[in-house]
C-alpha cells in the first residue's frame, strides 16, 4: 500500500492562540464577513428541518465564498440562541440538539419541559418587515389562542436585517423614574435591548478548521460583570482580552507573567458568560450573554474597538446565547433553568475546611484535627491530598504504610465532628498492573483512551519525530519534543515512538512537584459506560469512612512533556460525548483541542453520578470540590479557583471571582485561603503573611466556600493553620518587631473569632444555599445583584470588588490591602438604596446580651472612612472586619459549635429583627437534617421525570423540610413594627425540629436607640389558639442594656404536629 509521505500545512488550525492575536487586524481582516440574509421557506420546514421549528435560518452571503446558514431559535420568551457553523451547506445540517451543558438533549424538548414547569403559553414566528425580517416570541393567555395564533403578545422581537447585515431585540421595558433612594416604576417603552454592528459575524478556514467572530455592541453606559474566574482585580470588566482554554495554571502567570490581576491569563476553568448593566438607564431592562463551547473561546472585550464585544470560537460552531430580562436576578434564574442549578450540599460543606499537600501520615492529620478541637477553633472537614494513595495508584489507600487503619482514623475524626475528603486525580498509574485492579481491569475492558492521533490532511498523522508539544511557564512559551523530554517522577521515561499513534493506551502522567509524581494512562470518562464504571471505583475509599470528593488536576492536567498545555495533546483523539450521539447510538471522535473542557465536565459528572447510585449513599448528599471543567459543572461539583499563592494580588481577585462566578449558578466557590502556593521573593515564603492570613479569613468568613489550603512539603510552607502561628512565634520572636508579634499572636484569636461568627450565622450561609434551588441566586451576592443603585456603576464601582451581600441583607466590607496601604482602616460605600446599622451581633447568641447596641443610623449612599486595625483584644474583635445590616433585616443566628456533624444538643435559634423606615421585609427559614437529598424540595413538577428523564431534579426529593417565614412591616419613621412567623410548609416534623433548635426559639427585636432614649416600646404578643385546656408559654423581657426585646416563644407556636398551622403576631409599639 502506497503511503503519501506527511505534509505539514502553512495552515495549522490545533494550536493554542493569543487573543491579542486572533483579534489583531493582519488575522481579523482575512476573514469573511457576510453583509446580507435572506429567508426562504425552504430552508424552514419544520418537518425537514426541526431545529427551524424553534426559531428560523437564514442564507448570509457577502463578496466573497458561498452563501452560509445561519440558525436563530428562542429557547424562552425573552431567551434566544445564534447558532453559526460555516461548514454546513444545507439548512437541513443544522440540528436541534444541544450541548451537555444544557440538561435536554434538544431544544424542542427543553422548551416543551421549561413550557410546563413555568406555566407559559408562548410560540415563534417569522415575517417580512421590509427592510428586515421580524422574528418575534409571541405569549398567550390560553391554548385557545395559541392555536388559532390570537391575541398573543409579542415579549421579544429579533429584526434581521436584509442588507448590512446585523440584529437588534426590542423587547416592551419599563421606565423607572427615582424617588429619593428607591424608584418606582410607570410608563412601558418598546425599546432595543440588544444589537450587533454591521458586519457582526465572520468566518475562516485554518487548516481543517473553522475560526467564527461574532460581535455586540456596547451601549454607551453599559458595565458588564461576570466572566468566571476571569473576573479579575474589578467585578465591573475594563478592556481587555480573555482567553476560555482550561489550564493547570500555577499562580495564573504562566502565559504573561503578570500575575492574577492580568485577566488575558487562562485558567483552571471556563465560565464565558457575563451581565450587562445599565445598557437602558431609566428603564428596566438588563441582558447576559452566554458562550456554549468546550474549546477555546476568545473575547476582544472593548479591546480593539471600545464599542464592540468580540467573541470568537475556534472549533465547531459558534452557540450564542442571549438572556434579556427586567432584573438581574430575572436573568440568572433564566440561566440556570437552563444550564440547571446547584444540588443541594451537605451542611457540612459551609462550615470551616483545612487541607494541605503535606498531611502525608495518618499521625499528622489526626495531630491536625485534634490540635483544632483543643485550641477551639471550628472545623468541619480535613482534606488529605494524594499523599494517602499507595504509590499515587488512584481510589487506594496506603494501609500497609503511612496511613494504616483508615476505618480507625476516619471514625475518630468523625467522633471529633470531622469529615474528611481525599484527592482524586483522573490518572491511572500504569507501573503496577496486574495488581492494581483499576488499570488491569481499565486495559481488559479497553477503557482507557488509546494513542490515536489525528490524520488532519488524510495523509498520515504528524510523524512521530516531528511532534511537538507546546506550553507556557513565566510567560515563556516552550517547545516540547516528547521523545526526549521526560518528566521527572520514577517511570517517567518511555518509548514515545512505538507508543505514538498505536492504539495502545494514550500514556501520559502527572507530576505532583518536583520528582512526585507517576506515569499513567486515562479512562475514556467521554464515554457513558467508562463513567459508571469510574463512579464504581469510589466504593472502597467511601467504605473506609470518606465523606466526600476533592476532585483535582482535572483539565486533565498531565506533566507538561506529555502533552499541549499541560493537557491531552491536541490532536490526541477523543471521543465526543454528544446527545446526538447516544440517540443514535453512533459516536464519533474528535481532536481533544476541539472539545477540550469535555473532558473534566464528564469527570466532575461521572464522580457525582458513581456516589449517587453507591449503595451506602443511599439518599445522602454527595459533595465533590472541583477544580475547573465549564460552565454546568455546578450541577454536579463546587469550584475552587485553582493554585494561588499568599500575596495581597491573588487574594484581592478572589472575592470578584466568586461574585462573577455566583451569577451562572455556582454556588459553592472560592479560593484557597490564605494561598496554596508560598509567595515566592517575599521576606518569608515558608508561610503566608500573618497580616494576610487574618485579612482573609475575614473576608472570606461569610463567603460559600472556606477552605484554608497551603502547600505543605519540603521547601514550601512549614504551616498555615491559624493556630500554629502563634506556636511559632513563641518559640521564634527574636528578629521580629514589637508590632510584627502583635499580629503573629493576633492570627489565632482573630481566626476564631471570625470562624465562630461565620458558625453562628452558619443558618443565614444555609439559608441562601437552600433558596439556591428555587432561584437560583449564589449565597453571596454582589451588590449590583441586590440593590438599585446607579452609582454602582458611575462613581461608586470602586467598592464593588471589595464589599459583598450575604443573601440580601448583611454586607461584608473586609480589608482587603496591607495596613502600610489601608492607614489599617477602608473606605466604604453603603448602597443608597436602604439605611444601614453597623453590625451588632457577637458570637455568643445565647448569652445573657444577644448582641451590642445599635449604634446610630448610618444613611444609604454615604461614604466614609472605618478603622479596622488589627487588634487581639475582645472589646475591639469586631471591628477588623467591617459589616452592615440593612435596615428592616431578619438575620438567624445559633450558638457557634466545634462543627456541624458532631453530636449535639439542640442549638437554639435566634431570630433578630432590625428596625426600618417604612419597610417591608420577608426572610424564609430552612430546618432539616442537612444531609440527606430526600429533603431537598420536591418541585410540582416532579413528576415530569417520567416524561423529562434528563430533568434538572433529583428524584429523591421528597421536601422533608420545615418553611418558617417571618415577616416584619415597620411604619414611616418606624413608629411601630409587626412582625409574624408562619409555616408555610412541614416536611420535617416537630420532634426533629424540636431535636435540632429545641422546644424554643427567641426573637430578639432591636430597637434604634433615639426611639427608646426615654421610654421601653410596647411589646404585644398574640399565639394561635391551642388544643383545649392548653395555652403557650412565651416570655418578653427588654433588655435596656441594650436597646433590644427578646421573646421567647414555642418553635411550634406556628405549626407543629398534625400539621397545624397558625400565625404568631408580635406588636411593638413607640411611644
Amino acid at each position: 500500500m502506497h503511503i503519501t509521505a506527511w505534509k505539514q500545512s502553512s495552515l495549522d488550525g490545533h494550536t493554542f492562540v493569543l487573543p491579542e492575536m486572533f483579534f489583531s487586524h493582519d488575522n481579523t481582516s482575512t476573514f469573511i464577513y457576510p453583509t446580507t440574509a435572506k429567508f426562504f421557506s425552504s430552508d424552514n420546514d419544520p418537518v425537514t428541518v426541526p431545529a427551524a421549528a424553534t426559531g428560523a435560518i437564514f442564507r448570509l452571503s457577502g463578496t466573497v465564498g458561498r452563501h452560509t446558514y445561519l440558525l436563530i431559535q428562542f429557547v424562552r420568551p425573552t431567551v434566544w440562541r445564534i447558532t453559526f457553523d460555516p461548514r454546513k451547506r444545507f439548512a437541513s445540517e443544522y440540528k436541534d440538539y444541544n450541548s451537555r451543558t444544557v440538561i435536554m438533549n434538544t431544544l424542542t424538548t427543553l422548551r416543551a419541559y421549561l413550557d410546563e414547569v413555568e406555566d407559559v403559553i408562548w410560540d415563534t414566528a417569522v415575517t417580512d418587515a421590509g427592510n428586515y425580517y421580524s422574528l418575534q416570541s409571541l405569549v398567550y393567555n390560553t391554548m385557545n389562542d395559541h392555536r388559532n395564533r390570537h391575541n398573543g403578545n409579542v415579549a421579544t422581537e429579533l429584526r434581521i436585517y436584509k442588507s448590512s447585515f446585523r440584529i437588534e431585540a426590542v423587547r416592551e421595558v419599563e421606565e423607572t423614574r427615582p424617588r429619593g433612594p428607591r424608584e418606582v416604576s410607570s410608563s412601558q417603552s418598546s425599546k432595543v435591548v440588544w444589537s450587533t454592528p454591521a458586519g457582526c459575524l465572520g468566518y475562516k478556514t485554518v487548516g481543517t478548521t473553522q475560526n467564527i467572530i461574532f460581535a455586540a455592541s456596547k451601549p454607551g453606559s453599559a458595565r458588564y460583570m461576570g466572566f468566571g474566574e476571569q473576573g479579575g482585580q474589578e467585578l465591573l470588566k475594563k478592556p481587555t482580552f480573555m482567553n476560555y482554554f482550561n489550564f493547570d495554571n500555577m499562580m495564573y502567570s504562566s502565559v504573561y507573567g503578570i500575575g492574577p490581576k492580568d485577566s488575558r491569563e487562562p485558567l483552571y476553568h471556563s465560565e464565558p458568560y457575563w451581565l450587562e448593566l445599565g445598557g437602558l438607564p431609566g428603564f428596566k431592562s438588563q441582558v447576559s450573554t452566554f458562550i456554549d463551547n468546550y474549546s477555546q473561546t476568545l473575547v476582544d472585550f472593548l479591546s480593539t474597538n471600545p464599542s464592540e464585544i468580540k467573541t470568537a470560537v475556534r472549533f465547531g460552531e459558534l452557540q450564542y446565547f442571549v438572556f434579556a430580562g427586567d432584573t438581574t436576578e430575572q436573568l440568572i434564574t433564566h440561566l440556570t433553568s437552563i444550564i440547571g442549578k446547584s444540588r443541594l450540599k451537605p451542611r457540612y460543606v459551609l462550615g470551616h475546611h483545612q487541607g494541605s499537600y503535606g498531611y502525608d501520615t495518618r499521625q499528622r492529620v489526626l495531630e491536625v484535627g485534634h490540635k483544632y478541637v483543643l485550641r477551639d477553633i471550628p472545623l468541619d472537614a480535613i482534606h488529605i491530598d494524594v499523599d494517602i494513595q499507595d504509590d499515587y495508584q488512584t481510589f487506594t489507600i496506603d494501609e500497609n504504610g503511612r496511613f494504616p487503619r483508615p476505618v480507625e482514623m476516619f471514625s475518630e475524626l468523625r467522633a471529633l465532628g470531622i469529615v474528611c475528603s481525599t484527592n482524586i486525580t483522573p490518572v491511572i498509574n500504569n507501573m503496577h498492573a496486574p495488581s492494581y485492579q483499576v488499570q488491569r481491569e481499565g486495559l481488559e475492558r479497553g477503557y482507557f483512551i488509546p494513542d490515536v492521533r489525528y490524520n488532519e490532511y488524510g495523509n498520515g498523522p504528524v510523524p512521530a519525530e516531528k511532534v511537538r508539544y507546546s506550553c507556557y511557564e513565566g510567560s515563556v512559551k516552550l517547545t516540547i519534543n516528547p521523545k526526549h523530554d521526560m518528566g521527572q517522577f520514577p517511570g517517567a521515561s518511555y518509548d514515545f515512538a512505538s507508543n505514538y499513534n498505536s492504539g495502545k493506551p494514550f500514556r501520559g502522567g502527572v507530576g505532583y512537584g518536583g520528582t512526585l509524581g507517576a506515569p499513567g494512562y486515562y479512562l475514556d470518562l467521554n464515554v457513558k459506560e467508562v463513567r459508571e464504571y469510574w463512579g464504581k471505583q469510589y466504593e472502597y475509599l467511601f467504605a473506609q469512612g470518606l465523606e466526600f470528593v476533592w476532585q483535582d488536576m482535572t483539565t486533565p492536567a498531565i506533566a507538561k512533556e506529555y502533552g499541549d498545555l499541560k493537557g491531552f495533546p491536541f490532536r490526541l483523539m477523543v471521543s465526543d460525548d454528544t446527545w446526538e450521539a447516544e440517540d443514535s447510538g453512533r459516536p464519533s471522535k474528535k481532536p481533544a483541542i476541539e472539545i477540550w473542557a469535555l473532558y473534566s465536565y464528564n469527570l466532575h459528572k461521572a464522580t457525582y453520578e458513581g456516589l449517587n447510585n453507591m449503595p451506602i449513599r443511599n439518599n445522602k448528599r454527595n459533595f465533590i470540590i472541583g477544580r475547573g471543567s465549564f460552565a454546568g459543572q455546578h450541577r454536579y461539583a463546587g469550584l475552587w479557583t485553582g493554585d494561588n499563592a499568599s500575596t495581597w494580588d491573588h487574594f484581592q481577585i478572589s472575592i470578584c471571582q466568586v461574585l462573577a462566578l455566583g451569577i451562572s449558578g455556582n454556588e459553592i466557590t472560592g479560593a484557597d485561603i490564605g494561598g496554596f502556593m508560598p509567595a515566592y521573593g517575599h521576606r518569608h515564603p515558608q508561610w503566608a503573611d500573618p497580616e494576610l492570613l487574618i485579612r482573609w479569613y475575614c473576608a472570606y468568613s461569610l463567603l460559600p466556600w472556606f477552605r484554608n489550603h497551603y502547600h505543605g512539603k519540603p521547601g514550601m510552607k512549614i504551616f498555615q493553620e491559624p493556630w500554629a502561628y502563634t506556636d511559632y512565634i513563641k518559640s521564634n520572636s527574636r528578629g521580629f518587631s514589637a508590632r510584627e508579634r502583635s499580629i503573629w499572636l493576633a492570627v489565632e484569636p482573630v481566626c476564631r473569632y471570625y470562624i465562630k461568627l461565620r458558625y453562628s450565622l452558619l443558618q443565614l450561609l444555609y439559608d441562601a444555599m437552600f433558596e439556591h434551588q428555587f432561584n437560583g441566586l449564589p449565597i453571596a451576592r454582589a451588590l449590583v445583584l441586590t440593590d438599585d443603585d446607579v452609582t454602582l456603576l458611575q462613581e461608586n464601582d470602586w467598592c464593588l470588588g471589595n464589599e459583598y451581600m450575604v443573601r440580601r441583607d448583611l454586607l461584608v466590607c473586609p480589608v482587603m490591602q496591607p495596613g502600610l496601604e489601608s492607614g489599617n482602616g477602608r473606605e466604604i460605600y453603603l448602597p443608597r438604596s436602604s439605611s444601614w446599622y453597623p453590625f451588632n451581633l457577637g458570637i455568643n447568641p445565647a448569652g445573657r446580651l444577644p448582641g451590642r447596641k445599635l449604634k446610630r443610623q448610618v444613611g444609604g449612599g454615604d461614604t466614609f472612612f472605618v478603622d479596622a486595625h488589627i487588634s487581639a483584644d475582645h472589646e475591639w474583635i469586631h471591628n477588623v472586619c467591617p459589616m452592615y445590616i440593612r435596615e428592616g433585616a431578619i438575620i438567624p443566628q445559633i450558638a457557634p459549635r466545634q462543627s456541624t456533624t458532631a453530636k449535639k444538643v439542640p442549638n437554639p435559634v435566634s431570630i433578630h429583627f432590625y428596625p426600618g423606615d417604612d419597610v417591608d421585609r420577608a426572610y424564609s427559614m430552612y430546618l432539616d437534617d442537612g444531609a440527606s437529598r430526600s429533603s431537598a424540595p420536591r418541585f410540582p413538577q416532579q413528576h415530569l421525570l417520567n416524561t423529562y428523564p434528563n430533568a434538572d431534579l433529583d428524584p429523591l426529593a421528597n421536601s422533608e423540610y420545615r418553611e418558617v417565614l417571618f415577616r416584619q412591616q415597620c411604619t414611616p419613621s418606624c413608629a411601630a413594627r409587626t412582625i409574624t412567623m408562619t409555616v408555610p410548609h412541614d416536611g420535617y416534623g416537630s420532634e426533629r425540629v424540636k431535636a435540632d433548635i429545641g422546644e424554643m426559639m427567641t426573637f430578639v427585636i432591636w430597637h434604634d436607640p433615639e426611639l427608646v432614649e426615654f421610654d421601653a416600646p410596647r411589646v404585644e404578643v398574640l399565639l394561635p389558639q391551642r388544643e383545649e385546656g392548653k395555652v403557650w408559654e412565651f416570655e418578653v423581657k427588654y433588655l435596656e442594656e441594650v436597646a433590644a426585646t427578646k421573646v421567647r416563644l414555642p418553635v411550634d407556636a406556628a405549626g407543629g404536629p398534625g400539621g397545624r398551622k397558625g400565625k404568631v403576631l408580635v406588636k411593638v409599639m413607640y411611644k
